[in-house]
């Protein structure tokens, strides 16, 4: 009985998602654009409690690259790439914020954590050049499956399977799989029993 009431709710907010879905990916099969994905997901990150969590699930399902229709993203959290992929059994905290990633299976994401598009999103090399005038360079953090990133950590770079990070992290160079590291920047300070 469980099981039929989640499916209808599901189906319900599915269908409540699709102005927002279609037009969202439309816009960027069509034109390359991706402003009304992040305009709506901007939206949907304030919903509260649990019409938030599914509407998110849905419209990230219907959008993003890969999503599960079950994807755990609470209040306040936005995902700025449509060419994002998210596992199953992925739980996303409050107010975290997610650029270009692929992110595992059972993978858990806790508040206030900001997953950059790479270290080297802005080009500095000119001082001569606005960086309003230079070009973005985006890169896919890879996050492997079942890894634990603790509040206010900043990820700039791949994190391997079962790995953790601890809480106030700068991920600033690659995290090995079964790893914990922890600090500004990131060390790992033990390997985890395989």
């Amino acid at each position: 009985m469980k099981r039929i009431v989640k499916f209808i709710v599901i189906a319900f907010f599915y269908i409540f998602m699709l102005p927002f879905g279609i037009p969202a990916k439309l816009t960027y099969k069509l034109f390359g654009s991706q402003i009304l994905f992040q305009m709506f997901g901007e939206f949907l990150s304030l919903i509260p409690s649990f019409p938030g969590y599914f509407s998110r699930g849905c419209y990230y399902q219907m959008t993003l690259a890969q999503a599960d229709v079950e994807l755990f993203i609470a209040f306040g959290s936005y995902i700025s790439k449509i060419e994002t992929r998210i596992g199953k059994g992925v739980g996303i905290g409050g107010h975290t914020t997610i650029g270009f990633a692929d992110i595992g299976d059972d993978t858990v994401i806790a508040n206030f954590v900001s997953i950059l598009s790479g270290s080297r999103q802005h080009n500095f090399d000119d001082p001569n050049t606005s960086i309003a005038d230079t070009e973005n360079k985006f890169d896919k953090m890879i996050i492997g499956k079942g890894v634990f990133i603790g509040d206010q950590s900043v990820i700039m770079a791949n994190i391997g399977e079962k790995s953790i990070v601890g809480a106030g992290s700068v991920v600033v160079k690659e995290i090995p799989p079964y790893s914990i590291a922890v600090g500004n920047p990131a060390k790992v300070i033990k390997e985890r029993a395989k």
